[in-house]
């Protein structure tokens, strides 16, 4: 297709293609929607369609940013088809007046691809509708699937993160940032896991109150689980009662070396959607750069990621600690609630001084907020800032360097500028 396409409420793009073989599509998409501002939570919404079925609609929290979203189209016969891109007004923002379509890719899983399974079970997942028939056209809004693969008594199976653009309720802004370090909100939605013959013998879903709860929900796009966003903290249903669904193309998997974030990293426009989104809806302290727990503009913290190794629930809490002009600052302030802690607790964020960048940070250190009740293995994964569009740097420390965390050894530097 051409660089660029206009659409706008009169006019859809029509996208014909054609598939060699059955199997699970998907559709890479780069729009824009100029006029938009994520920081006022304005969206334009777009609907798509393939061969005039039910379609799905995608928020373009990214405004007027070119970002490639994925969207799952489900399974697709050999043969020609026609896809569909237009602008709905319905439930677009006022200023969403047209949208500029940077590029169309279709792709096919197929069916002997190693992935397959991965992509037959991912899920549709509803958008929330506690506040209007589609909240997630201004806040809390899905931005990406991953997945992951798991190992059970049962068998092989695999899990699904959402990644949402921020949390109305649930964990506060400093929590979020200290033990989780991140502002997004990221929850697994749903688990399949099947047998040595391939059989499915357990699926379930992480439902309100962090619940995990038998799926027993309907199917669509050729066996597709259906899910809504039910609550303000990311949990879903496998009731959907709202007509909008984002069917969120998993094209991501966490590696096993990686945090969760390292999955968001790959991703810089989620640091910008979350970051307009955190300034619009918490409250950030108005003294530059305080050294207080007061949450500060995303873009005063560094942001540090560590993976451990596995270990048994209610593993000990990390504090993370940045050595900038002779002091160290940590992550937890020193409060024990405020530690990495848990399962996939491996990444935080520690506010820098006033005037300090990326290039005063000399050393990184790790240590354990109370003494470890079993020695821990900690590696080192990267640290880096946000530049002045809240995307991610470059990471200025990497390293495959590790440290072993014990009742006698507490702390212990991971890494050293110049070495």
């Amino acid at each position: 297709m051409r660089p660029r396409a206009v659409v706008h409420g009169a006019r859809p793009l029509v996208h014909d293609f054609h598939v060699p073989g059955s199997g699970e599509a998907w559709a890479a998409l780069t729009v824009a929607a100029p006029g938009t501002s994520w920081a006022r939570g304005e969206a334009a919404v777009v609907s798509l369609a393939v061969d005039g079925g039910r379609g799905q609609h995608l928020v373009l929290a990214g405004a007027d940013e070119p970002v490639e979203y994925a969207r799952l189209l489900g399974r697709l016969p050999a043969g020609p088809h026609r896809f569909v891109l237009g602008l709905d007004p319905a439930v677009s923002a006022a200023s969403a007046h047209e949208v500029e379509c940077h590029g169309i890719r279709i792709e096919l899983v197929a069916d002997d691809d190693p992935v397959a399974f991965v992509w037959r079970h991912a899920p549709v997942l509803h958008y929330r509708d506690l506040d209007g028939p589609l909240d997630g056209a201004t806040t809390d809004t899905p931005l990406l699937l991953f997945h992951r693969p798991l190992d059970t008594l049962e068998g092989p199976g695999v899990e699904y993160h959402v990644i949402y653009s921020h949390e109305d309720a649930g964990t506060d802004l400093a929590h979020l940032l200290a033990c989780w370090g991140h502002t997004t909100d990221i929850e697994w939605v749903l688990r399949v896991v099947r047998d040595s013959y391939g059989r499915i013998v357990r699926e379930e879903y992480q439902g309100p109150g962090h619940a995990i709860l038998r799926f027993r929900g309907a199917r669509v796009l050729g066996g597709h689980p259906v899910l809504q966003a039910a609550t303000r903290n990311g949990m879903v249903t496998d009731r959907a009662s709202s007509p909008y669904r984002a069917v969120l193309a998993p094209v991501a998997e966490q590696a096993p070396d990686e945090p969760r974030e390292g999955v968001q990293y790959k991703f810089p426009w989620i640091h910008r959607v979350s970051a307009l989104e955190v300034a619009r809806q918490d409250r950030l302290e108005q003294e530059p750069r305080s050294m207080s727990e007061t949450p500060a503009d995303p873009r005063a913290y560094v942001y540090l990621q560590f993976r451990r190794e596995a270990g048994p629930p209610g593993a000990h809490g990390l504090e993370a600690l940045a050595h900038i002009g002779g002091a160290w600052y940590g992550s937890a302030w020193g409060r024990r609630d405020l530690a990495m802690r848990g399962e996939d607790a491996e990444s935080t964020a520690v506010k820098l001084p006033a005037g300090a960048g990326e290039a005063d940070v000399d050393a990184i250190a790790v240590r354990a907020a109370e003494p470890p009740r079993r020695a821990t293995t900690v590696r080192f994964v990267r640290a880096f800032c946000l530049d002045d569009r809240c995307h991610p740097r470059t990471p200025f420390a990497s390293a495959a360097s590790t440290c072993r965390l014990s009742a006698d050894r507490s702390r212990a530097t991971v890494w050293r500028r110049g070495r």
